[in-house]
């Protein structure tokens, strides 16, 4: 008998708990040529007899098989590796953070590079070193504060490291001032943001729409510390606007980047790349980071021509929270924005975003198990399926690869299609973008169903609900 058939029907002998279909497999690659990971075939049958000591189907397999088999990173590729080749019906998806913890684990151990001693980037003057009626107006950015009647609520963390970066920019002006034999009081005078003005756009070479949000915030540094007087607050208003006028002038802007977009794409086209994202996914193992980041593009591209979310908002949705499936198998959204804090209320999602959410919750498991997915996901954010949350740039990456555009026109072309096709039901903009609440989705599909670009969305999404997750 030849050694590699004698090699193939031993393995039916120590392979006593994997299935016949599966040995059978094995047997006929090995008559061929020698299995491609040393250890496979153990790492296989110790799969199987730990699926068989707590009673699962191969279907049902769950992280902890994963992790228990998997006693070194070798024997987990092997057992990814045999499972793929030999046993294609076992979602391979319940192994990614086991594999996940195991690529950590060797990046730790191998590929760790030395500190580098950063160096500061701050630009303006520390808060310790501003004129002491600035010191002394710190505070107010810590509570709620009414210095002229009306409540200005505490900011955001974000925005009081916003507002204190631009007032150590506004310091710093002064001391260039300085240097150029031009004295300027601290008290917020027109005199004072003409210097700011003219140190943003000179020295500092910011462009007009950054000049603008800079005095904006000092603008609301100053309304909290109470030390506006009307002269003051009426020329930091005219100098922000002409900022804004220029912007709109002389930047390239959004438009240019939209009148770019519309020579060569619709809208429509953003939903067909979430499709083929969805559909290359799939020809990705489950646990693989290509098929996740694939699923993750998918789903962020749905949602973001769906709901017009911003990306903030986006990115933090957590499942049964903010997003939650309903009996009846549809998505709902509602979410506080984390910008305007107002509540958007969008309702039930159309079929296809649908389809891509379950896909992507499923990866490779059987489509009936997306209940339990949910269930098991409650809490986790939406593109991670973890608690993290994606960076900040991985929308805008993706959108600026695919159609050269940022995630936040896409709402500007919603809104805008919304004003070109009714006029009439401008109202719906506003509320599908979160500026209200009133906004349905049925309205949406039924008031804009003459759109070119929501019919071929529609017409996409009605081929992939027929499809059904994967």
């Amino acid at each position: 008998m030849p050694p590699r058939e004698r090699r193939a029907l031993a393995l039916s002998k120590r392979m006593l708990s994997v299935p016949a279909d599966v040995i059978a497999r094995m047997q006929d690659h090995l008559r061929q040529e020698d299995l491609p990971e040393r250890g496979m075939s153990a790492a296989i049958n110790d799969f199987y007899a730990r699926l068989e000591m707590v009673g699962l189907p191969p279907a049902l397999v769950t992280e902890a098989i994963y992790d228990a088999v998997a006693t070194s990173r070798s024997r987990l590729r092997a057992l990814l590796k045999g499972l793929q080749m030999f046993a294609p019906d076992v979602p391979l998806a319940p192994a990614a953070p086991v594999k996940q913890r195991w690529d950590a684990w060797l990046n730790g151990k191998y590929n760790v590079k030395p500190k580098k001693g950063g160096s500061s980037r701050r630009v303006g003057i520390a808060p310790q070193d501003w004129p002491a009626p600035w010191r002394d107006a710190l505070p107010a950015l810590d509570k709620t504060v009414r210095p002229y009647g009306h409540r200005l609520a505490r900011p955001k963390p974000k925005t009081k490291a916003a507002i204190i970066s631009a007032v150590g920019l506004l310091a710093k002006s002064r001391r260039w001032a300085a240097e150029r034999d031009i004295q300027v009081d601290c008290d917020p005078t027109e005199e004072l943001f003409e210097v700011y003005q003219r140190y943003l756009l000179l020295e500092r070479a910011v462009s007009f729409r950054t000049a603008a949000d800079y005095c904006e915030r000092i603008r609301m540094f100053f309304m909290r510390a109470g030390m506006f007087e009307a002269a003051g607050l009426e020329a930091l208003v005219n100098i922000t606007g002409t900022l804004v006028e220029e912007a709109a002038d002389q930047d390239p802007g959004k438009w240019h980047s939209i009148r770019e977009f519309r020579k060569e794409f619709t809208l429509a086209d953003v939903v067909r790349k979430a499709v083929s994202a969805d559909r290359s996914a799939q020809n990705h193992s489950g646990h693989t980071t290509q098929a996740l980041r694939l699923r993750q593009a998918a789903v962020a591209y749905a949602l973001l021509v769906n709901t017009g979310d911003r990306q903030g908002d986006l990115r933090t949705l957590r499942i049964g929270i903010e997003i939650v499936r309903e009996p009846s198998g549809f998505w709902r959204h509602g979410v506080r924005q984390g910008k305007t804090q107002n509540k958007k209320e969008i309702g039930l999602l159309w079929p296809g975003t649908c389809a891509l959410i379950d896909a992507h919750l499923l990866a490779d498991r059987p489509a009936w198990r997306v209940n339990q997915r949910v269930e098991e996901l409650y809490g986790a954010n939406l593109l991670t399926l973890t608690e993290a949350v994606l960076n900040k740039g991985f929308i805008n990456t993706r959108l600026k690869k695919d159609f050269k555009l940022h995630g936040h026109l896409v709402r500007t072309l919603i809104n805008d299609l919304i004003r070109r096709e009714r006029p009439d039901t401008l109202w719906a903009s506003r509320e599908m973008l979160g500026h209200t609440d009133r906004f349905m989705q049925e309205i949406y599909r039924s008031d804009f169903a003459e759109s070119a670009a929501i019919l071929a969305m529609d017409q996409l999404y009605a081929g992939l609900e027929r499809a059904g997750p994967c």
